[in-house]
C-alpha cells in the first residue's frame, strides 16, 4: 500500500517510515500540511496517516481541508492527547481511523489494513461461473487497475 505519513516529529517519523516499509508499504513523508498536500496533489495514496498537533498547524483542519477538497482518501489520525472530545473532532473533520498514541506497532498495522481493506473494490466472482473464461484485476498500488481477459 502507498502511504502518506505528515508528523512533526522527525523521530516519530523515521520510525514509522522504517517499520511500514519494512511491512512491505511504500511510505512518503511530510512534516507540514504544505509538504502533505503537495503530495496529494502528485501521488495517489491509499492512506493517510495524519497527526493531530502538527507544531503551530493542526492535523484536524488538514483533514478537513481534505474532505473539502472531495479527496476520498482514508485519513488515520494519531494523537498524544486522547480525549473522547478528541476523538468526535476527528470524525467530525472526516477522519476514517483514529489511533492514540503511544500504541503498538501491530495495532497501527491492524489499523492500516482494515481502513485499506474498506477502499478495495470488490473481486470480480460473477466471473467464476463461466466456463473458458477468467479474469485477473491488478491495481499495481498507483490507482490504475488492469483487466486481462483471458479465454
Amino acid at each position: 500500500m502507498n502511504l502518506l505519513l505528515v508528523d512533526d516529529d522527525l523521530r516519530i517519523l523515521r520510525f514509522l517510515k522504517r517499520g511500514l516499509e519494512a511491512e512491505s508499504h511504500t511510505v512518503s513523508t511530510a512534516t507540514s500540511h504544505s509538504q502533505g498536500g503537495e503530495l496529494l496533489q502528485i501521488c495517489k495514496f491509499d492512506l493517510v496517516i495524519l497527526d493531530v498537533f502538527l507544531g503551530a498547524e493542526n492535523g484536524l483542519d488538514f483533514c478537513r481541508q481534505l474532505r473539502q477538497q472531495k479527496h476520498t482518501v482514508p485519513v488515520l489520525m494519531m494523537t498524544a492527547k486522547d480525549s473522547p472530545e478528541m476523538f468526535l473532532e476527528s470524525q467530525e473533520a472526516g477522519a476514517n481511523g483514529y489511533l492514540p498514541k503511544p500504541f503498538a506497532f501491530d495495532e497501527l498495522v491492524s489499523t492500516i489494513e482494515r481502513l485499506c481493506s474498506k477502499q478495495s473494490p470488490p473481486s470480480p466472482t460473477f466471473f467464476s461461473g463461466v466456463p473458458g473464461l477468467a479474469l485477473t484485476v491488478n491495481n499495481f498500488g498507483t490507482g490504475l487497475l488492469i483487466l486481462n481477459w483471458l479465454v
